[in-house]
């Protein structure tokens, strides 16, 4: 029977493999005390047949092994499963050895001759951060619906809005700077309305210049140059629908006039027309500009402002919910992965340097910086290096100072037990101070540092 401690680990399978018996009987009678399920095998080519038939969720593969060495066996490991964590067991940690493996993208390494609590750190090391991305991953499914990547509170603010003003049917304003995902935050808003059915029309108001009336509104044939066909415009291809315009503030003066008339009644002129069109669209706008100082400097129709704005969402720069980084690594990389037919994985180390930049560019200039590391790496696991040779290094991240590397690893495992012990409560903040054995008000305090809120892991079944 295992020990309490032990039932969150019954389900974990180990590989090891190593051709010393003395070094495979004890790692595998530690281990299988330590409550994992473990496969130990003396002959390598044996252990191969066996790993192309079973999943492990870690292997512990020795480097120096007959016929079969421990790099070769790896990479048949990860071929048939990409999300083995693996352990390099080695008496010589010299290059000739490390090397190899590094190339293969394996970072976790034990150096013979290692005693029971240097082979339980090692593991869990190995496995921490395979946890950590399996809760992230498992929190940034409690979307609500939407597209939005993240998990921090911000993020969970702005799902909440889009749920609450997806069905009112008024003009939507989103405010916030470039690359905070204003059109997903539009997109969501229509997929989530009464008109989701209907067409989604996006359009950058910035790009219009002296077509703006045309592309808005639509013109008749012949009535400019070029014109040798009608046009129904973006607002006569919206109908029934949404029409998204981008960079609402770079709209000219006299096209502001008449988008504002069209608000008041759902009626529109083409270029070129004398007949008088009806349109039934929900409008959603966006803008990175201060559109209340541009009212008041004269640049922005003041009674246009106040029609867009039926209700306002502001997103947040990625700098002030550095929560949602991770799990948004873990998303483009899936993306750019499944694209290549490739599994990704990343390194913690390379994470932490993710998470530590700035993001001038917020989540659009994370995606591109993601898109080149993963087409320079040169395996399916992005370490640090990967990293720094498209961000440039980064003297904080190369050393830091004891405090730091102490307060990170606390933090680290904060938000992994607590997301785990929300998500076996599902929502019930009883059950999770239970499990967790902590005060409400330490309790509390962490989660809310931390981004997480407990009704965000409420059961579909049950009340929040």
């Amino acid at each position: 029977m295992l020990r309490q401690h032990d039932r969150s680990k019954k389900n974990i399978r180990v590989l090891i493999v190593d051709d010393e018996p003395v070094i495979t009987d004890f790692t595998e009678d530690v281990l299988s005390g330590e409550g994992y399920v473990t496969e130990a095998f003396c002959d390598p080519q044996t252990a191969a047949a066996k790993v192309g038939s079973t999943e492990y969720d870690l292997a512990l593969v020795d480097i120096n092994m007959p016929v079969i060495d421990g790099v070769e066996m790896s990479r048949r490991i990860l071929s048939h499963s990409p999300d083995t964590e693996i352990v390099i067991i080695t008496g010589e940690p010299g290059e000739q050895n490390l090397d190899p493996c590094l190339k293969l993208g394996l970072t976790h390494f034990l150096f013979k001759p290692f005693n029971e609590l240097q082979l339980n750190y090692t593991v869990y090391a190995a496995l921490h951060f395979k946890r950590l991305r399996q809760a992230f991953t498992a929190d940034s499914g409690n979307t609500k619906n939407s597209n939005l990547v993240g998990v921090s509170m911000a993020t969970r603010d702005i799902r909440d809005e889009i749920a609450t003003v997806a069905d009112m049917d008024l003009p939507v304003l989103v405010i916030g700077e470039s690359g905070t995902g204003k059109e997903i935050i539009a997109r969501d808003i229509h997929n989530n309305s009464v008109r989701k059915t209907k067409s989604f029309m996006p359009i950058n108001c910035a790009v219009l210049g002296s077509l703006a009336e045309s592309e808005l509104f639509g013109h008749a044939r012949g009535a400019f140059t070029g014109a040798t066909q009608g046009s129904a415009g973006c607002i006569g291809n919206a109908a029934g629908g949404t029409l998204f315009l981008d960079e609402i503030g770079e709209l000219a003066p006299d096209i502001q006039a008449k988008f504002l008339r069209f608000l008041d009644n759902g009626e529109y002129r083409r270029v070129g027309d004398t007949k008088i069109k009806n349109a039934d669209i929900r409008v959603v706008a966006a803008t990175n500009r201060d559109i209340e100082d541009m009212c008041s400097k004269g640049d922005f129709r003041k009674d246009l402002y106040y029609r867009l704005s039926g209700s306002i969402i502001r997103s947040t720069p990625l700098s002030e919910r550095k929560a949602d980084i991770l799990p948004l690594i873990w998303h483009f990389l899936t993306i750019f992965g499944t694209a290549k037919n490739v599994t990704y994985d990343i390194s913690a180390d390379a994470c932490t340097r993710l998470v530590e930049e700035e993001w001038p560019g917020n989540v659009r200039q994370l995606k591109q910086a993601l898109y080149k590391i993963s087409q320079i790496a040169d395996t399916r696991k992005i370490s640090l290096g990967d990293v720094n040779r498209v961000l440039g290094s980064n003297e904080k991240t190369s050393h830091r100072t004891y405090k730091e590397a102490k307060q990170q690893l606390l933090d680290e495992f904060d938000r992994e037990y607590l997301t785990k012990t929300l998500y076996l409560a599902q929502g019930s903040l009883k059950k999770a101070l239970k499990l967790s054995g902590m005060h409400k008000k330490n309790f509390y305090t962490k989660i809310k540092n931390l981004g997480l809120a407990v009704r965000d892991f409420s059961s579909p079944q049950e009340p929040h």
